[in-house]
């Protein structure tokens, strides 16, 4: 917990929200291979979440808008994406779902072109503040995740709530007021930190299960 704690510093440091800070540390621990689309992304972008993972897969990146680039696939992902079935090893999609008006047919199809025993990795927000982009419709709770991706039909569910409690969900509340201010805005982490860990001592259940700042996943198809 305190090397964690440390690596989210480091990255407060570059200017890092905690949310994508804590994101940032799941991708990190995951090796991929494949073929593999990021929705929500751009080619070149240095915010794509594909820079984190591991392995050497051939990445490809989609957004709504029109780009001309040879790895950039302009999609829509409220509607049938003009790809073909099981077109991919690894479907990466962060901080995207919340942004979509009706996500049951972007499931159908990341589900859909998604080929059997790959990936779909993703997380969402769940205490964290309003951003439009240009819309914010939805929170997403452990128990949606569970229910969505049912191990009946999945070989493998691992869903992990991001987050320490409820200091540190509060401070990723106050961050956009603070993010300009370096160090000082590390001191106020830190002492949430320490004052969830205090917490933590009398508490039986894992904070960031009761205050997560938000959720990432991976499933195996």
């Amino acid at each position: 917990m305190i090397k964690k704690f440390l690596n989210i510093i480091m990255l407060s440091f570059k200017g890092y929200s905690t949310l994508r800070s804590f994101q940032i540390l799941e991708c990190e621990n995951i090796t991929l291979s494949g073929k593999c689309i990021e929705f929500g992304a751009v080619d070149g972008d240095k915010k794509n979440f594909s820079y984190y993972f591991k392995g050497e897969p051939k990445y490809f990146y989609s957004n709504i808008d029109k780009r001309n680039s040879k790895n950039y696939i302009q999609l829509d992902l409220t509607k049938k994406l003009k790809l073909k079935n099981r077109s991919f090893n690894n479907v990466i999609f962060l901080n995207v779902l919340e942004h979509l008006p009706n996500i049951n047919i972007a499931f159908k199809e990341l589900e859909r072109v998604l080929k059997k025993n790959g990936h779909l990795i993703g997380s969402t927000p769940f205490i964290y503040q309003v951003h439009g982009a240009p819309n914010d419709y939805y929170r997403f709770s452990k128990d949606f995740f569970i229910k969505k991706f049912n191990k009946k039909k999945y070989k493998s569910v691992k869903i992990i709530p991001l987050g320490f409690g409820p200091f540190v969900a509060s401070y990723s509340l106050i961050f956009p007021l603070f993010k300009i201010l370096p160090i000082f805005k590390e001191i106020i982490l830190s002492i949430c930190f320490v004052m969830d860990s205090i917490v933590q001592i009398f508490v039986k259940t894992n904070l960031n299960e009761i205050y997560p700042v938000g959720y990432f996943f991976k499933i195996k198809k």
